[in-house]
């Protein structure tokens, strides 16, 4: 057993979201979300070995192969394939104009995130706005993280967040409906045509359906506890699913999410 740590509630050890405050659980072990205790001991064997690690490292730049130094100067390389384990993050990118013109060699993958957002365009009309956090590792690999919102009335908002990597280790799709200023409990749900729109996005489902209608039945609960709300909701369908509000001064948020894998890798 473990306890949820935003409110303490006992979960299952394999619950991916919090039965109780529909927290997400979710770790990918990313490179960003590594273990305290694991990377103090990884710091220790990098200083202790870099006397040898260096020199090998100053020679691979010095060969023209890509290194630290050439990414940092900007120099436009062509990104190596992957080696080994990753250790540490050397490059960042927020646009990914700044990610192509650091590389001679990912205009396929730019065009294939422009394709995606092409998909998302053709679903549901509007100005989307993006968000991107591409990370590069010192063995080469990459970490996309894309994120895309578009408003849907005026007081809801669809997000969608893609997150993969180059080795192919993950490869996620989270789908969330936001409601702000909302002042009635029916209105923290969505109507028909929202809920149409929503599985545009995450497919033909019904963990969202059930999630929502089993909200509905805890209306008293709500009443009894909106007053003194810090943030209520339920999750862990599948691990797939969760429906949390929260209090936005007189109003109320409610936010819906579904998270799967899509089939393909965007890179493929």
């Amino acid at each position: 057993m473990k306890k949820c740590p935003r409110c303490g509630h006992d979960l299952k050890d394999d619950e991916n979201f919090c039965s109780h405050c529909g927290l997400d659980l979710r770790n990918h072990y990313h490179h960003r979300k590594s273990n305290n205790k694991a990377m103090t001991y990884l710091l220790y064997v990098i200083i202790f070995f870099s006397f040898i690690t260096i020199p090998l490292l100053y020679s691979r730049i010095l060969s023209g192969m890509t290194g630290y130094e050439t990414i940092q100067q900007n120099e436009k390389i062509a990104l190596p394939a992957i080696e080994g384990e990753a250790t540490a993050l050397i490059a960042s990118y927020d646009t990914l104009a700044d990610f192509q013109n650091q590389f001679t060699n990912v205009d396929g993958i730019v065009e294939k995130i422009q394709q995606y957002e092409d998909s998302l365009a053709q679903k549901q009309e509007g100005s989307w706005t993006k968000s991107y956090v591409i990370q590069i590792t010192d063995n080469y690999n990459i970490y996309y993280d894309l994120t895309y919102q578009v408003a849907v009335d005026e007081h809801t908002t669809l997000q969608i967040e893609r997150s993969f990597d180059r080795a192919h280790s993950y490869n996620d799709e989270k789908i969330t409906m936001i409601k702000n200023d909302i002042t009635t409990f029916e209105s923290l749900f969505l109507s028909d045509s929202q809920q149409q729109l929503f599985q545009k996005f995450s497919g033909s489902q019904d963990t969202t359906t059930q999630l929502m209608n089993d909200f509905q039945k805890r209306q008293d609960e709500f009443e009894k506890k909106k007053e003194t709300l810090g943030h209520y909701g339920m999750g862990n369908y599948d691990g797939q699913s969760s429906f949390v509000v929260y209090p936005q001064q007189k109003s109320f948020q409610s936010k819906l999410t579904y998270v799967h894998t899509p089939q393909e890798y965007i890179d493929e």
